[in-house]
């Protein structure tokens, strides 16, 4: 009876820790600086895709800056297809080898960290080559080669996303921010170039590529090195197959299908409407995708907190800051969404304004799910975020297959904002479930206590 008291009053300390008299600490204070240079990169890295996105709508013709959205679509859907939940799983592994004392800092994930890009890279070879047998399906003959370059790119960038994990899991954002931003301004000086000089979707395809490759090599030297610093015992757990399909593949699977959700749309709306609407609606989503590098740099470098809190205390402070950041610039976007548009891109891509006006009323949304994802991932949720973004995904193809041959690109983005209100309800869902033994364990406390 009293370890039971004992174990009810645990589990409430843990779980209420404000109620418990804890200090309430500014959570993000001693994160400002690894944020500010995690959000400098990627400013950096949005701005550059963003201005070769702008550039290549005025200066290439509506098909080619068509097959461009596509293959980067395409390409991003296989990067994240190909990681397997990889990404994630070094980052966690490496955060929590910071607070295990019997292992360093930089040689506890270090067989971990050979064995992931080992395998990522792999895994993209793979991909590159399925590509190159599959393009003739997807794109008429003489986009064949410039699609798959393009492609090709996309998949580097996803391996140097992979590694970067691995930064991000040490808390060494500014490794990740060098390099990525390092990438970028290159590829953007010689897709400048190309786009100014020749206007060649398979001369601006090879700008891409390079830079990409460059910065994939050098992120995993970096890592390797750094990895290899400390000699002391390695004792994290190697990459059994057992781990992969129990821990790291069902994650990977519910990243995939979070991935179709963002994207499967563009192949329904080239479907009813062709390729020019694809487009449209790509540069729509790339003025909302811009924004959400706020959230992405605040939880690419409070993940490591995440995955060690033991409520949900962080969480609730990271995702109402962000919620409230979206929403504002929800109002901005919804209602400025006529001139916007045309604004960035020309008054040629004017159609695309209304959906990226209801693509601006998901913003909060977005950030806010950002942090709970995370922090479900963090506590081990591969299994429920699967099972939650399968849901959304089934409920997404849904509302695409509704909406999208009467209202195109509209339709795709009404799709995307019911899509997000399932995830939110989800993960919200997880949390409840998860606290329920410390809720029951607090009432069985009270209940012993009375009696």
């Amino acid at each position: 009876m009293h370890s039971r008291v004992r174990l009810g009053r645990k589990l409430t300390n843990r779980s209420f820790p404000a109620i418990q008299g804890f200090p309430n600490v500014k959570l993000l204070s001693g994160y400002v600086i690894p944020i500010s240079l995690k959000a400098f990169a990627d400013t950096i890295g949005k701005s550059v895709m963003f201005i070769i996105t702008i550039v290549a709508a005025r200066q290439l013709n509506p098909d080619p800056f068509a097959i461009l959205a596509l293959a980067m679509a395409t390409g991003w859907l296989l990067g994240v297809a190909t990681d397997c939940g990889l990404s994630m799983h070094l980052a966690r592994e490496t955060a929590r080898d910071r607070v295990r004392p019997s292992t360093s800092l930089r040689a506890g994930s270090r067989k971990l960290l050979f064995e992931v890009i080992a395998l990522r890279t792999g895994l993209a070879f793979v991909a590159a080559t399925l590509v190159v047998f599959a393009t003739p399906r997807l794109v008429p003959g003489h986009w064949r080669i410039q699609f798959i370059v393009i492609v090709l790119a996309q998949l580097a960038g996803a391996v140097i996303d992979t590694v970067a994990h691995y930064f991000r899991g040490l808390q060494r954002s500014e490794i990740e921010a060098a390099i990525h931003t390092a990438q970028r301004v290159v590829t953007l000086i010689w897709a400048l170039i190309v786009l100014w000089l020749w206007r060649r979707l398979d001369y601006l395809g090879v700008a891409m590529l390079v830079p990409a490759v460059g910065a994939m090599l050098i992120a995993i030297l970096v890592a390797a090195r750094i990895s290899t610093n400390d000699r002391a015992p390695d004792n994290t757990p190697a990459l059994t197959p057992s781990i992969f399909f129990s821990d790291v593949f069902p994650l990977g699977a519910a990243t995939l299908i979070s991935a179709l959700y963002f994207r499967i749309d563009v192949y329904f709306i080239q479907e009813w409407h062709g390729f020019q609407p694809v487009g449209g609606y790509n540069a729509a989503f790339r003025l909302i995708e811009a924004l959400r590098l706020l959230p992405a740099a605040v939880m690419a470098v409070t993940f490591p907190l995440l995955v060690r809190a033991t409520d949900t205390q962080h969480v609730r402070k990271i995702g109402a800051a962000l919620t409230a950041i979206g929403a504002a610039l929800a109002i901005v976007c919804a209602a400025g969404g006529s001139w916007i548009v045309p604004a960035v891109y020309g008054d040629g891509y004017a159609y695309a304004a209304p959906a990226f006006s209801i693509l601006a009323l998901a913003l909060p949304l977005f950030f806010l799910n950002y942090a709970l994802t995370h922090q479900v991932i963090g506590w081990d949720g591969q299994r429920a975020y699967l099972v939650i973004v399968t849901v959304a995904l089934a409920a997404n193809i849904a509302a695409n297959v509704a909406f999208i041959p009467s209202q195109g690109i509209t339709g795709a983005a009404v799709a995307t904002v019911l899509t997000e209100i399932i995830v939110t309800i989800g993960c919200l869902a997880f949390f409840y479930l998860r606290a329920e033994p410390s809720r029951r364990a607090a009432v069985m406390n009270e209940r012993v206590e009375l009696s």
